[in-house]
């Protein structure tokens, strides 16, 4: 049976509070496993309920847990994988959070080399990912994440590239079917990812409803005609929630947040803040059906930016 307290109490239905850096305590009665590379006692075929005997790899861990009972996993400062193939690890244990420790730097760094085929797979539907960093070590990585389940979150996490021409192309990519990956949540992330080679954040494929994306800080490279987040030929977002976003791309020419070519797009998209290149275009924002409230946006370096598009009188 999972333990729930580090010093070794064996107990079902105790809520066990795990501190991490996320912003908010995280409580389950379920299992808890831990994860630690550099432990000298890690190993995949310990039990991984003890932090003194963790597992080694996040693989073991998810293998570990139970579809939908609340089960945590912690992941120890320091720790360090590398994935090199497509589908390297697939997140396909529903009802999931698994949370990195440690601040800064020393949370735990997940790297993504060798071909740019590499990837994490997201096959299981509410799956939560906290405080860890994703580092890009080889050119135009398709995706970080290929997503075909819903309830998908990740929050405070950190998405940077080692060197130049070492970048995601999209760091999300959705599936193509209508509605699989709804309620993606996108929050409080750092993404810094200068190479001209990015198309986005968030590539929708498929009709969602329920994406939530806020408060991130963004800054993507030079793509002219590609936006943050990007909808498919004919799909929408519907009650989406795009807030608070701090985004610097310095695109010339088209939509820099968001692009859309549907009217069926419903939501708010509220106090962005966007810096971009367009000195004669100047469409930050494309989502017909959407309501916009006090997104601000400049192309000039020495201005402040102003409401864009143009409060409605």
């Amino acid at each position: 049976m999972p333990t729930n307290f580090s010093t070794g109490l064996r107990s079902r239905g105790i809520p066990v509070e795990a501190l991490s850096g996320i912003g908010s305590p995280t409580f389950t009665n379920g299992g808890v496993y831990f994860v630690d590379s550099g432990h000298t006692n890690a190993d995949d075929n310990n039990a991984g309920d003890n932090p003194n005997q963790p597992l080694a790899t996040l693989d073991a861990a998810i293998a570990k847990c139970t579809a939908n009972n609340g089960d945590l996993i912690l992941v120890s400062p320091g720790h360090a994988e590398t994935y090199s193939a497509a589908a390297a690890l697939t997140l396909d244990i529903a009802g999931i959070t698994i949370i990195g420790m440690g601040i800064g730097n020393s949370r735990p760094t997940f790297t993504l080399d060798t071909a740019n085929t590499a990837d994490i797979n997201v096959t299981a539907a509410d799956v939560a990912l906290f405080n860890m960093i994703f580092s890009m070590n080889f050119a135009d990585i398709v995706e970080v994440f290929d997503l075909s389940a819903a309830g998908f979150r990740v929050e405070k996490c950190r998405f940077v590239d080692t060197a130049t021409n070492m970048n995601f192309v999209d760091l999300i990519k959705t599936t193509t079917t209508d509605n699989e990956a709804d309620r993606l949540n996108f929050s409080n992330n750092e993404v810094f990812s200068p190479d001209t080679g990015n198309d986005g954040v968030i590539e929708v494929n498929g009709d969602l409803d329920g994406l939530v994306f806020v408060n991130n800080h963004i800054r993507l490279g030079v793509q002219n005609s590609e936006a943050v987040l990007s909808m498919a030929t004919g799909k929408d977002v519907t009650n989406c929630e795009i807030v608070g976003n701090l985004v610097y791309r310095l695109n010339t020419a088209g939509d820099i947040l968001i692009d859309s070519d549907t009217s069926d797009n419903t939501g708010i998209i509220a106090h962005n803040l966007i810096g971009h290149g367009d000195t004669a275009g100047e469409t930050p924002i494309d989502a017909d059906g959407c309501r916009l409230f006090e997104n601000y946006a400049t192309a000039v370096d020495t201005a402040s930016g102003y409401v864009l598009p143009a409060i409605d009188s």
